[in-house]
């Protein structure tokens, strides 16, 4: 694109000129180094929302269920492991391919072994649990959401083709995604409202589990595509790449609605993490694709949830104070522009991540805080070209 490598020199001189190279990373390394001293559990291999002997309980789990009720919540302490825990990976994955020197390696495969024991070790074949409670290692709460599915999908995807993977777990990630597009082809079809259901099968009562049909909003369109093209790549199973066929064109063009008459309206249901969702759906995807036109329909629709994402991010810069909605909205934002073409990133997108890395210590933050300001960190740097030679 015209101007990008000026861009792109504004983006480095910006991250060296603010010490965000060193001072910043080493501010998200710490973060996150506390969180595995604190809430990681080497049993499940997760990193919980508290330490793991706060986390909810098996008590009166049936069948190694427990459900979702109004009210009362997912697990304390477990309702967003997966999400949290790949977003950490992602951010993983990307400091051992801007450092290259083996510091990441150990830390992600632990990471690493929690993600895909979310798929794993509860029994429920293709199904990607929120969490696991740490007392029996086994139970988890019936429901999960297309959300969590995503940053699975995202976390585990960028850690195989990186640096800090280990082969072992690479080998287990190609047969759990398998799994996991096996299930959603199974249950999310026309018949059962395109909802992927719980884990024992039952209906989804929040319809947060629905990957296709008229309800799916633009950001979210591009998930089921986004399943069927990591179980491809990771397996080469024509099959998933047959599936893929079958829905990217319509996936694509539900998603660039984001731009048509009803963009009001969408953006009113678009909370922060939504941008960062779509843009990791849309990034997962963009590596299978060789299609001039499905990849011109790809960047155009990473460019339009990052202009969103700006628009939002701009309105906080210099502002410490500044709040809104989302699990870790300024981490979203960050990601939703880092996923983006080079040409849809704002200069002053460096001094964003420093101002959100430090808009709270990272030392007292949550574990989601933590997991998306190094994931921001490192793709930053990424972004910036700031990385060793190989």
């Amino acid at each position: 694109m015209p101007g990008t490598p000026v861009k792109a020199a504004l983006l480095c001189a910006a991250l060296c000129s603010a010490a965000f190279a060193e001072d910043v990373a080493a501010v998200c390394d710490a973060g996150w180094a506390r969180m595995m001293q604190t809430r990681w559990f080497e049993p499940t291999g997760l990193v919980y929302g508290r330490e793991p002997a706060r986390v909810r309980s098996s008590a009166g789990a049936v069948g190694g269920l427990f459900r979702w009720k109004e009210g009362a919540g997912y697990g304390a302490g477990m309702s967003d492991c997966a999400l949290v825990c790949g977003t950490a990976l992602a951010g993983l994955a990307d400091r051992e391919s801007a450092l290259r020197d083996g510091s990441t390696r150990d830390v992600a495969a632990k990471v690493a072994r929690g993600v895909l024991n979310l798929a794993k070790l509860h029994g429920f074949r293709g199904f990607v649990a929120r969490g696991i409670c740490p007392d029996d290692c086994r139970t988890i709460c019936a429901l999960s959401s297309r959300d969590q599915l995503t940053h699975w999908l995202h976390g585990l995807w960028r850690y195989s083709r990186s640096p800090a993977a280990d082969p072992a777990l690479v080998a287990e990630w190609r047969s759990l995604v398998a799994d996991v597009a096996r299930r959603i082809e199974e249950t999310a079809t026309e018949e059962r409202g395109w909802n992927f259901g719980q884990a024992d099968g039952a209906p989804d009562p929040r319809g947060i589990c629905t990957m296709w049909g008229p309800d799916v909003l633009p950001h979210e369109a591009a998930r089921l595509p986004m399943v069927y093209a990591a179980a491809f790549m990771a397996t080469g199973d024509g099959h998933w790449r047959d599936l893929y066929e079958r829905c990217i064109d319509e996936a694509l063009d539900r998603t660039l609605e984001i731009e048509g008459p009803g963009r009001a309206g969408f953006l009113k249901k678009m909370p922060n993490y939504a941008l960062c969702q779509a843009a990791a759906s849309l990034e997962l995807i963009r590596a299978l694709e060789t299609n001039p036109a499905r990849l011109e329909k790809i960047d155009a629709a990473m460019r339009a949830f990052a202009a969103i994402a700006a628009a939002r991010a701009k309105a906080a810069l210099g502002k410490p104070d500044a709040k809104q909605y989302g699990m870790c909205w300024d981490g979203e934002l960050a990601l939703a522009m880092l996923m983006a073409p080079e040409d849809a990133r704002p200069e002053w997108l460096p001094r964003f991540v420093e101002e959100s890395v430090r808009r709270e210590p990272l030392d007292t933050a949550s574990t989601c805080r933590a997991a998306h300001m190094l994931a921001a960190c490192w793709r930053m740097r990424l972004a910036a070209g700031l990385r060793a030679a190989p």
